[in-house]
């Protein structure tokens, strides 16, 4: 062997000891450890409702579009995108060469199989009913999405931003079955290594990923804790890094730890009773009256500490502040409540109504699930709370109406964009309209909503639909709940979404 041959020998030698010695200093050593109140019944995009699963789906999903920290609209797998003159034609470029975390190739073919899979009436996704404005979907070549919407659309880049949205590996959804739900096959940062229900889950480095979000950690542990002390405890103990949901009793003894304090960032989140339209509560007098049995302000302050502001609104603040509308607060006086009970035909003791709530899911959900009660029983409504387990509790609120086997339920809605939340609550037949309202006028103004994109004519159309549904009553509106969690001081570069999806983009521990 020549001295040239030995000595660029050695050079390559040295430049390969030279990128793995890089590597090994880039790659992620650090663990973070996250209690969560509620696991998400699956992971699987098109069919999860909890923040708690936005959070996984934003680190092992990517989609054309993502939603930063603001719920602002910021390009995903899309490199451009532009509409038709009429519109109705909706053309997105998305990058090359992204492959989910098997290997399988993220191109047009793999995106628009992900979009029939959520159009599909058969696959039956909880979000088919918003998405159906997307018409059909497809691949020209293989880097470019054409949408051929039924009309226009100017809500659709926040529908394509929402985790509803990310793109599955509709090939491994197919083979794995439900296993998909737990262990999904995306194209993010991160990817499950392992999920055990209602008991921990883990994310771990996707390496096969190509974007310019690269897994910061090596894992991510999510403990499954309900019970509020048990999860203060974790933090206490040095257990744990994040907890969420901090209840009021506990925000002062956080706050007095040495290494820990109580993050409140800026919530939009509704929390409602939701009324199942049927029967006697189909009568708008019954649905004033149980309005008007609720203490909202004595409620926040005996119950969750302060830590809500009364409802002005079915829609929070911040779900798109440019067309929401506020109302007077609904006053608390029972009798007018009752009233209006006499008037409809149920005197005291003649109207029989259950509540479903869920235990950690919202702070002190079960506590409050008793004060409601509480408060229209003192208005003659045998009231009955029934405080369930998380998953319980999805099941029964995801029956249609004429199947559900309670009167009302306690759910917080919380989502970005006016037409993404109204729409799908209360226009007639979404399957995510699950209290059975139904009033052609509103149904035939969210169509009209959707299909403008004139900011003053989406204002007032929006207006008029909120003031429908203030007026009608199809929940006991509540308030607006406060983000609480609990951070350790060695956590840097933690951010939480309006919606309570929490972004890890940043995270390191020092």
């Amino acid at each position: 062997m020549s001295l040239i041959t030995c000595a660029r020998s050695a050079l390559f030698s040295l430049s390969l000891l030279a990128v793995a010695t890089s590597a090994a200093l880039a790659a992620p050593t650090q663990t973070l450890r996250v209690a969560v109140g509620a696991d998400p019944a699956t992971l699987d995009p098109q069919f999860n409702d909890l923040p708690t699963g936005d959070t996984v789906e934003a680190l092992v999903y990517e989609g054309l579009f993502r939603l930063d920290d603001n719920n602002a609209i910021q390009k995903g797998l899309a490199t451009d995108y532009h509409f038709s003159q009429d519109g109705k034609v909706l053309t997105v470029k998305i990058q090359t060469g992204h492959v989910f975390s098997n290997g399988d190739p993220l191109d047009a073919q793999a995106v628009v199989a992900s979009f029939q899979r959520l159009l599909s009436e058969k696959n039956g996704s909880i979000y088919r009913g918003i998405y159906t404005a997307l018409g059909s979907v497809k691949a020209i070549g293989n880097d470019t999405v054409e949408f051929d919407m039924t009309a226009p659309n100017g809500h659709v880049l926040l529908l394509l931003a929402n985790e509803s949205g990310s793109i599955v590996n509709v090939k491994a959804a197919d083979k794995m079955g439900a296993e998909y739900g737990h262990k999904p096959i995306g194209s993010g940062p991160y990817l499950v290594d392992s999920f055990i229900g209602g008991e921990s889950y883990r994310l771990v480095p996707n390496p096969k990923y190509q974007g310019d979000r690269p897994a910061k950690l090596k894992s991510i542990d999510f403990t499954v804790v309900p019970e509020d002390a048990s999860r203060m405890a974790l933090l206490e103990t040095g257990d744990t890094d994040i907890v969420e949901r901090v209840p009021p009793e506990s925000v002062a003894q956080i706050n007095a730890l040495p290494n820990a304090k109580v993050i409140t960032p800026p919530s939009m989140f509704s929390i409602n009773m939701e009324i199942v339209m049927r029967g006697p509560l189909k009568d708008l007098r019954v649905r004033k009256a149980l309005n008007l049995a609720i203490d909202r302000p004595g409620i926040i302050k005996g119950v969750l500490g302060g830590m809500a502001i009364p409802s002005v609104g079915m829609v929070g603040p911040g779900t798109q502040d440019s067309l929401r509308k506020t109302f007077d607060p609904i006053a608390f006086d029972p009798a007018q409540a009752k009233k209006l009970l006499a008037e409809a035909g149920y005197g005291p003791g003649k109207l029989a109504i259950t509540l479903t709530c869920p235990t950690g899911r919202y702070i002190k959900d079960a506590a409050v699930c008793q004060a409601v009660a509480g408060s229209l029983q003192n208005i003659g409504v045998k009231a009955t709370a029934h405080v369930v387990d998380r998953g319980t509790w999805t099941q029964i609120i995801s029956l249609p109406p004429e199947k559900r086997p309670d009167n009302l339920a306690m759910i917080g809605r919380g989502t970005a964009g006016m037409d993404y939340t109204l729409y799908r609550l209360f226009h007639t037949g979404v399957s995510a309209n699950t209290s059975g309202f139904s009033d052609p006028k509103v149904d035939a103004l969210l169509d009209q909503g959707r299909a403008t994109t004139d900011p003053e004519k989406q204002k007032q159309i929006y207006g008029e639909i909120q003031t429908a549904v203030w007026q009608q009553m199809p929940f006991i509106f509540l308030w607006y709940q406060n983000q609480a969690l609990g951070v350790s001081d060695k956590v840097q570069g933690f951010k939480v979404r309006p919606d309570e999806t929490m972004d890890f983009d940043q995270v390191t521990l020092n």
